[in-house]
């Protein structure tokens, strides 16, 4: 992963907060905190998503918004704000954002948008049919799987939970992002869903070379095992 955020917030706190947040995720971060230096960054880094508050230094998160849609800037924006009024949402909007989240937010939630919108965003490229990790073979259009050549039986949603986990090898993924794009449901869900599925799909996995690792109060990662 090496996409790059503009980090657009005159707090320096959350500001931080994010920062760790999301160079934990993985992502490249850069950051502003008037209007003058987020003019000057959204033309020089070429970020892959913006995340901006509106109460900015001088002009308003607003008034940049505009400024970026009106020189044909489109990568994503997510106006984040603790201005929750549905004016302000709309407004957002019309000039241009792709989300709107309201302070205070959940970081999960707001790691889950932003992944949605640069995926949305990102060309569509031709999948592999056959992903292999180890001992484990995927075959995406037949949804199979084998280890070591000889096929395991699949229930429900494991075919899409071991192939969300195999395309995200060896980063940590929260219950909540399993939960949206697993199953494609409210981050409200249950997360205990989440745990059952993993726990059938640990024994079928004995033999393939890889492990799925508890991750304390986040969520899982999918690993392969040292030799």
């Amino acid at each position: 992963m090496n996409e790059k955020i503009l980090i657009v917030e005159d707090d320096p706190k959350i500001r931080s907060g994010l920062r760790d947040n999301l160079e934990f995720e993985g992502y490249i971060i850069d950051d502003a905190w008037n209007f003058a230096m987020a003019e000057e960054k959204w033309q020089t880094i070429n970020p892959d998503l913006i995340i901006l508050d509106l109460m900015l230094p001088g002009r308003s998160g607003y008034q940049l918004l505009k400024e970026m849609r009106r020189r044909g800037f489109e990568t994503p924006v997510i106006i984040l704000s603790a201005r929750g009024e549905v004016w302000d949402k709309i407004k957002g909007f019309r000039l241009g954002c792709d989300d709107y989240v309201v302070k205070p937010f959940s970081i999960i939630e707001l790691i889950a948008r932003i992944r949605a919108l640069i995926r949305r965003s990102t060309p569509v490229t031709q999948p592999d049919e056959v992903i292999t990790i180890a001992n484990l073979k995927l075959n995406i259009p037949n949804r199979s799987i084998q280890i070591n050549e000889s096929s395991i039986e699949l229930a429900g949603k494991e075919f899409e939970l071991i192939h969300f986990f195999m395309i995200n090898l060896g980063r940590v993924i929260s219950r909540k992002e399993f939960l949206a794009e697993v199953w494609n449901s409210s981050p409200d869900m249950v997360t205990r869903t989440v745990d059952v599925y993993v726990s059938n799909l640990r024994n079928k996995l004995i033999g393939s070379g890889c492990e799925i690792q508890t991750v304390y109060k986040i969520g899982y990662r999918f690993k392969v095992l040292k030799k």
